[in-house]
């Protein structure tokens, strides 16, 4: 019981970690790569009443809020504790659903209580309806509702999901049920809850509905979330889930965010979010969890031909990963979201631009056009992103410093570069980009047959030089006379 009440309680102080999408820059390089405004950055302008009131936003509780964007006491009514969800209520829910998608990040932030009153809640349900509680727990069953289709229009909504768990509480487990408009892509894919998905643990800011006892007579709760955030503690195949990202999960990053992710594309906006929570796991991680899983190096990974890095890039999603080279540039990148400050503590990172060695060219060409073709031959460029950088690295062009990375991947990067955009200033660089908690001055190893040569040349260049010396001791004793 300690060490599960120790584990709710690091997940609790990771509240931040777990909330909602959010936005935030990526490369203060190219503006025009911003992604654009999504929902949650939406202005709260729609919920303000006609007139010249302006309404005191930070002074509102949840429930003001709700009812002055058309989910108040009319709705509120519609719920009836004691008993579980029944379709008299499902009007309530969608509007609950369709209501909580206006919340921004930061809203939820300073109404979220870290503590659940839940013997209050059971005895007072009304009292507490609309609070916003963090919560944890682990999947029971899953089942998906269709929305009526007279009402999918006027709504916005289609579907949603009720997600049965069992829930934390620090006397044990309690019910709950969870309706959420979307549910984890790898959930969706493989939607079979006896085999995969009982007892995966999740956490989430939940909206008090209503109260209710089941038919055991069992204590329930019922809640409602703009997301669940999945924290996998062991590998699943069915589900897609590797040891790599069971070690970035245990530090609190939601791995349902990674099927946001895109290859060989520019940053989109549900990308931001997976990127930082990850640099937020691995600067979290102990050192000694930061290793690659493999021997096998980026250099080997990048022209394997058929399951390489560059061809089957979301086979290695956050793949811890080992990587060596020169390092020709340093940008620092300025974070000025601040609910990602707040959040994830992270207000800047370093981009780094490091080539690596390859053994076989790696070609860049638009279709049947040969006059496009870029050729890497001995090196590639990859880009790795840190949160800070050791002594004696510093931001800069064209350096030339050997440096050690290790590292998750996180996407094939497409981005501009002078190289390969000069002709054409559509066309992209693809890269590897891996996020890591710091960056190692490095010093190759020098090739042993290399050593052989010079030293054999050295001895050769000693011989010669000794043979030169007794050669000009020998004439420089000669006669007097026969020197002019």
């Amino acid at each position: 019981m300690a060490s599960q009440l120790n584990s709710l309680h690091f997940l609790r102080l990771l509240l931040l970690v777990i909330l909602l999408s959010a936005s935030g820059s990526l490369n203060a390089q190219d503006v025009s790569e911003k992604p654009p405004m999504g929902e949650s950055e939406a202005s709260e302008s729609e919920g303000k009443p006609s007139g010249n009131a302006t309404p005191d936003f930070d002074k509102m509780s949840a429930r003001e809020f709700f009812a002055l964007i058309d989910f108040g006491d009319s709705y509120l009514q519609m719920f009836f504790d004691g008993q579980p969800l029944e379709e008299g209520e499902q009007e309530a829910v969608i509007r609950a659903l369709t209501r909580i998608r206006r919340l921004q990040p930061h809203r939820i932030t300073r109404w979220l209580k870290l503590e659940t009153p839940w013997k209050d809640l059971e005895e007072n349900p009304q009292e507490h309806r609309l609070d916003i509680f963090l919560l944890t727990g682990n999947v029971e069953a899953i089942r998906e509702l269709i929305v009526p289709k007279e009402a999918v229009e006027s709504v916005g909504l289609d579907n949603y999901y009720e997600v049965d768990a069992m829930l934390d509480t620090p006397n044990g487990k309690v019910l709950g049920t969870i309706v959420v408009e979307d549910i984890p892509h790898p959930w969706k894919v493989t939607l079979n809850p006896e085999k995969n998905l009982v007892g995966a643990p999740i956490s989430f800011p939940g909206v008090l509905l209503k109260s209710f006892k089941a038919d055991d007579d069992r204590q329930g709760f019922v809640f409602a979330t703009p997301k669940i955030s999945w924290h996998p503690t062991e590998p699943n195949s069915d589900l897609g889930v590797t040891a790599d990202q069971v070690r970035l999960a245990e530090q609190g990053m939601d791995i349902g965010e990674l099927s946001h992710v895109k290859d060989r594309v520019k940053f989109e906006g549900l990308e931001r979010e997976p990127f930082y929570q990850m640099m937020a796991a691995v600067k979290r991680m102990p050192l000694d969890q930061q290793t690659a899983m493999s021997d096998q190096t980026v250099s080997q990974y990048l022209t394997e031909p058929t399951e390489g890095l560059m061809v089957a890039p979301a086979m290695y999603r956050a793949k811890f990963m080992r990587l060596t080279g020169l390092c020709r540039r340093i940008t620092k990148i300025e974070v000025d979201d601040k609910d990602i400050q707040q959040r994830l503590g992270i207000d800047h990172y370093y981009e780094l631009s490091v080539f690596v060695p390859i053994a076989n060219p790696i070609v860049s060409q638009r279709a049947g056009d040969e006059s496009t073709r870029k050729q890497f031959t001995n090196d590639y460029p990859v880009l790795v992103c840190v949160p800070e950088l050791p002594p004696g690295l510093s931001v800069g062009e064209d350096l030339h410093q050997s440096v050690a990375v290790t590292g998750p991947f996180f996407k094939l990067w497409a981005y501009r570069t002078p190289f390969m955009s000069q002709e054409d200033f559509t066309r992209r660089q693809i890269s590897p980009l891996f996020i890591a908690a710091n960056v190692e001055k490095y010093a190759a190893p020098s090739n042993p047959q290399t050593n052989q040569f010079v030293l054999a040349m050295l001895v050769v260049l000693g011989v010669v030089v000794g043979v030169g010396i007794a050669f000009g001791v020998v004439f420089s004793r000669k006669p007097a006379s026969r020197r002019r």
